[in-house]
């Protein structure tokens, strides 16, 4: 257990720290893996800091206190929130005049529906979401994303025969039976981390982004083993980074992201 936080680790702004305090110590002890999928999977998350994939990055997800000791990468916060127990323990977090909203009820009641799916089958529907818009949260789409093909095969995301590293993945359905929206999750062990989570450009003001994390989390709760760590990326993204009011930052505080420091206890 960390004592002493190191230097590298990201720092509150004073506005976050007024409201927050200091950022929560998440512990992620990772099971062993059952099979050579599941070995694979763990180190590469070992080795990408948490990441969903690699990437030249000047800073990293996740502190490995046996490898860094007081040094190491610098660390970022972390936006996490523990998977609840059931909707209403989740709800109970929600102030009352945001959990319509939050609950996805506009969506909803204007149709739409939400399921688990499985990327591959859905690839196309990915594609129309990824170019429906140019630009997301005020950047360009990253090519990694939009240069993929229509029938894209989504190599990662296999049956890895273990409750413990089984991907949680998430699609919401217009009406008219079109995917609207989608959130692949990532996951070792207790930690799950937001791959790609993106809505059609045609849906987005249904809010079908607050029906597609309802949904999510309740496949998390009902999953055989219920991850206790959910990571939305860092705590700071987006065009403006440390604006509250920025489109991604203020959606995950209303649906109840809190800062955190990812810290490995394993090698």
């Amino acid at each position: 257990m960390l004592t002493k936080l190191p230097q590298t680790f990201q720092q509150l702004t004073a506005e976050d720290q007024a409201i927050y305090g200091e950022p929560g110590l998440v512990h992620l002890t990772p099971p062993p893996p059952r099979n050579p999928s599941c070995q694979t999977k763990l180190e590469n998350w070992l080795n990408w800091r948490a990441a969903p994939y690699p990437a030249q990055r000047h800073s990293e997800y996740l502190h490995r206190p046996n490898i860094d000791g007081d040094g190491g990468p610098k660390i970022l916060i972390s936006a996490f929130m523990p998977t609840p127990t059931t909707v209403e323990d989740y709800l109970a977090t929600i102030s009352p005049d945001r959990r319509y909203d939050v609950r996805g009820k506009k969506a909803a009641n204007r149709g739409y529906t939400a399921r688990a799916i499985k990327p591959q089958e859905q690839s196309h529907g990915i594609w129309e979401i990824l170019h429906s818009s140019d630009q997301r949260q005020g950047r360009p789409i990253a090519p990694m994303f939009g240069d993929r093909p229509p029938q894209y095969d989504f190599p990662s995301y296999i049956d890895y025969g273990d409750p413990d590293y089984d991907d949680i993945c998430c699609g919401v359905f217009a009406p008219d039976g079109g995917l609207a929206a989608y959130l692949l999750g990532k996951r070792v062990g207790d930690h799950v981390q937001y791959d790609e989570i993106m809505g059609h450009a045609d849906h987005i003001a249904s809010d079908v982004m607050y029906l597609l994390h309802f949904a999510f989390l309740q496949l998390c709760m009902a999953s055989e083993k219920p991850p206790p760590c959910l990571n939305y990326g860092s705590w700071y993204s987006g065009a403006n980074a440390f604006s509250p009011e920025g489109g991604l930052n203020r959606w995950k505080r209303k649906v109840n992201f809190k800062p955190g420091y990812l810290i490995a206890a394993c090698s």
